[in-house]
């Protein structure tokens, strides 16, 4: 009988460590990502969060959003290296540095009105910032957007700014 509940108890162990998460990687000691949105004709939210690589977040709301000012915020080390992963397999350090400005080589068209997006992230000796002009259509720019929206979900920016 000592012997089965052993076993059972050993068993129990084994169940409870496989299915335990996993931890994730570690994140590199120099990331910080960046996202700074700036203002349009139709009253855009302006703001900027800032992520460091313990996971702190600082939001800085200036117009047309719903907490204007400083909030310090964090994310969790698992959805740090969740974002740097899509911000990667999303292709952002091989992507332009420009969208819409100074020229349309990247743009299928321009729209009448639209923010500005300022996208910064570096991590593991690799830095790169990519201006966003929303105006900017097409493939490369949607990407980018997908990429920017990430950011924004992953601090919860929403109950910030709408």
């Amino acid at each position: 009988m000592i012997i089965l509940g052993k076993v059972a108890l050993a068993g129990a162990c084994a169940a409870l460590i496989l299915s335990a998460p996993a931890r994730a990687a570690e994140t590199a000691p120099d990331t910080l990502i960046s996202l700074q949105r700036g203002a349009c004709e139709a009253r855009c939210a302006v703001y900027r969060v800032v992520i460091f690589a313990d996971g702190t977040v600082i939001y800085d709301g200036q117009h047309f959003v719903r907490r204007a000012g400083l909030v310090r915020s964090g994310v969790s080390p698992e959805a740090l290296a969740k974002l740097l992963k899509e911000l990667e397999s999303g292709g952002f350090f091989e992507m332009e540095t420009n969208y819409g400005y100074g020229g349309t080589d990247h743009c299928d068209k321009i729209d009448g009105d639209g923010p500005a997006a300022i996208l910064s992230v570096s991590s593991g000796g690799r830095s790169k910032t990519i201006l966003h002009n929303h105006r900017c259509v097409g493939a490369a720019a949607d990407r980018l957007t997908g990429l920017e929206d990430k950011v924004d979900r992953a601090v919860g920016a929403a109950k910030w700014i709408k």
